[in-house]
């Protein structure tokens, strides 16, 4: 074609259309530029949900996928699904891979079979919910010290301050010890670094020879965590019978110092990655949706007053902050999890090559239309024990599935709705800048990079003042059984295992189940 002639476009072939905007797709890019989330390139298919969403629809029960040069077998089917989580002789965990041994390895993450289950059972019964009945109590009281060094007077980056509110109650209520404000902090600056630091050297292990982004970063986060670990275990104030966790692993040790440091490291590092993607996504929602903020002060004002009493808080007491979390982790849990076949195998009719990379997409189950009404809106009243059909949590896999189900789950179901409790009945938050974008870039666990915060003491109210209520309960078809929405106390939140955190292109990681 000549300089300066017109092109003839009628001959061109047709730009492929993107799958979410394709007829049908029910989400478009408008809808998509609204949302408020801009994804990075690398996560973009797999946490863009329209995208998921449409292609898994499209595709069979299993579906070999590609990004640059990694090749990756998604499991489409939930039968598949389920046959991947549970069938670890044959599917091989993240955590366990010989390239996250320096990391993720130590302690009850990085053991397998009968090692993994017996340091599960040594923690059991500190984590049972008889044991458990103050732990309410406890979170309430320290979200609300650790809320009172957040800055009222400016906005703050909440991914930053929810990091160290998580690693104070990780620490304090599940591990019975405290650290230094600089080592929180501390922990909360370099979180992001070891998350991303992680999924890169999953992602990259076929290829050793390749540098991995901000190894000084990921070096010096990882060897602050191991300081951490060994503050935990310096600052240790055991239950008067030895029955919480560290007491029970330092005696199941053999008072092994380096060992139990092991399982602290796996601990905090599961437990800060996932709570602080939990309470972030909850902020960012509470923004959002002020009326639903309102409705949580008003819950949490009547089930506990100024000052609940030593046994008075209990989650049970809060359905609509347990239903607020279930929606975060629904709408922004880990995209999905990832397992590598130990041998060569056959799924759904496809042939898997010896160490494949095989993902769960939990974040396009989470979106059916099938079992969720409007799937794309953030409703946490489709929660509602009200809601009509009821819906239930449980196929929305909060704390994986299989041998790696988090053992921490009943302490997560508790930790999440009363902090988040703690958070609006003590502070107000507003969007310091309304409509601008927040992004999410590739870690672990999906959180909200940029979102910047006014964190207000609350606003009294006026006398005989009635709250704003939300939507009415949605009516979401198809609940029963079956996987469904994803992660833990919040967007995955298990402050035990990290029950719900893993993403990446295509081979990732599932911190979601420790």
């Amino acid at each position: 074609m000549r300089r300066g002639q017109p092109r003839d476009r009628s001959r061109e072939p047709r730009r492929p259309q993107n799958v979410s905007e394709k007829k049908g797709s029910g989400t478009s890019r408008t809808a998509r530029r609204e949302s408020g989330i801009a994804y990075s390139r690398s996560l973009r298919f797999w946490l863009d949900p329209a995208n998921v969403a449409v292609r898994l629809q499209q595709a069979g029960p299993v579906l070999r996928t590609r990004t640059g040069p990694a090749v990756a077998f998604q499991m489409n089917d939930p039968a598949l699904l389920r046959k991947v989580g549970s069938s670890e002789d044959v599917f091989q965990f993240w955590g366990t891979d010989p390239c996250l041994e320096d990391v993720a390895g130590r302690g009850i993450t990085g053991a397998e079979g009968r090692a993994h289950r017996e340091r599960r059972a040594v923690m059991r019964p500190a984590l049972a919910a008889p044991r458990l009945k103050g732990l309410g109590t406890s979170v309430w009281s320290r979200t609300r010290h650790l809320v009172d060094g957040i800055p009222s007077d400016r906005p703050v980056d909440v991914r930053y301050e929810m990091g160290r509110l998580a690693a104070g109650l990780v620490v304090e209520t599940v591990l019975n010890s405290t650290l230094s404000p600089e080592t929180l902090s501390g922990l909360a600056r370099s979180r992001s670094a070891v998350s991303a630091g992680m999924i890169w050297k999953y992602t990259l292990s076929p290829w050793p020879w390749l540098p991995a982004p901000r190894q000084r970063a990921f070096r010096r986060a990882t060897a602050l965590l191991d300081r951490a670990s060994r503050e935990v275990y310096d600052n240790h104030r055991p239950d008067p019978d030895g029955g919480d966790v560290v007491s029970l692993l330092k005696r199941a040790s053999g008072d092994d110092r380096r060992a139990v440091e092991h399982d602290l490291y796996a601990l905090l590092l599961a437990g800060i990655e996932t709570t602080t993607g939990t309470l972030a996504w909850a902020c960012y929602e509470l923004g959002r949706h002020p009326e639903h903020q309102d409705a949580l002060r008003t819950e949490a004002d009547a089930a506990f007053g100024a000052a609940p009493s030593s046994e008075g808080v209990r989650a049970e007491l809060l359905p609509r902050a347990a239903g607020f979390i279930t929606e975060v982790t629904r709408v922004h849990g880990i995209p999905f999890l990832v397992r590598r076949t130990r041998d060569a195998t056959c799924l759904g009719g496809q042939s898997l090559p010896a160490r494949a990379v095989v993902t769960l997409p939990l974040g396009a189950l989470r979106r059916d239309p099938a079992r969720y009404a409007r799937p794309d809106d953030f409703d946490p009243l489709r929660w509602s024990p009200d809601a009509q059909p009821p819906l239930s949590p449980g196929p929305v896999l909060a704390y994986g599935l299989g041998p790696r189900y988090c053992p921490g789950a009943a302490a997560a179901d508790i930790m999440g709705p009363v902090a988040l409790a703690g958070l609006v009945h003590a502070r107000t938050f507003r969007m310091a800048r309304p409509g601008r974008k927040v992004r999410v870039s590739l870690e672990l666990t999906p959180t909200p990079k940029g979102l910047s915060m006014v964190v207000a003491p609350r606003t009294p109210r006026t006398e005989g003042a009635v709250p704003p209520q939300g939507p009415g309960p949605a009516a979401d078809s198809g609940a029963g059984p079956g996987p469904g929405p994803q992660t833990g106390p919040g967007v995955g939140s298990c402050p035990v295992s990290g029950s719900g955190s893993a993403s990446a292109p295509a081979p990732a990681s599932d911190s979601d189940e420790r």
